[in-house]
């Protein structure tokens, strides 16, 4: 009798850890950020977990996307959720900087709105990208470097913005060098989210 109570519990345990484990034991993305993390670094990449496993806007970007349009790697994804806005924040394990965050809003604004509210001021327009879409660089900010920043109004009546963070270090050359391959990235995001 003991023998088997002990079995039971032992696959009870199993049970829940696999349930755990393929996310099936969690109830969607929800207002807290779900964090995941790539297997040991020896272990190819192709073994990681996707981006999209923390719910949210991260379920619109992939690590190798972001690594073939952007040349930065990640490994590391966070999604939250707060008054109708849902992010997704990827980094790599341990280091805080850089880092690439999607924010994604249903919104009712049209192109006019959008050019004269959400718009930066000194932001180049950029073609092709949703009804309407900016990039524009930042300066540095407290504990970053230059920021990049790419906005547009989808299709589908959703405001969309993709921020890439420059580690402390990096010259004011290499963001403006990530301009187009963030607007690459958008494109893609974009496409995702029809």
């Amino acid at each position: 009798m003991v023998r088997v109570a002990r079995r039971q519990g032992t696959a009870a345990a199993v049970a829940a850890l696999l349930l755990a484990l393929t996310g099936c034991g969690r109830a969607g993305a929800t207002a807290e950020a779900h964090a995941q993390s790539a297997p040991p670094s020896s272990a190819p990449s192709q073994t990681r977990w996707p981006a999209g496993i923390a719910g949210g806007a991260c379920l619109l970007i992939e690590y190798d996307e972001v690594q073939q349009d952007i040349g930065v790697s990640f490994d590391v994804s966070a999604a939250g959720e707060s008054q109708n806005t849902f992010t997704c924040v990827l980094q790599k394990q341990g280091i805080d900087l850089p880092d690439l965050t999607l924010a994604v809003t249903p919104t009712a604004v049209d192109s006019t709105v959008f050019r004269a509210s959400v718009q930066p001021k000194g932001a180049a327009v950029v073609a092709n990208l949703g009804r309407v879409a900016y990039s524009v660089t930042l300066p540095p900010a407290a504990a970053s470097g230059p920021v990049v920043e790419v906005g547009w109004l989808a299709g589908n009546g959703r405001l969309m913005i993709l921020r890439y963070r420059s580690p402390v270090t990096a010259a004011a050359a290499e963001a403006t060098a990530m301009v187009p391959k963030l607007v690459t990235l958008a494109k893609q995001v974009d496409l995702s989210s029809v």
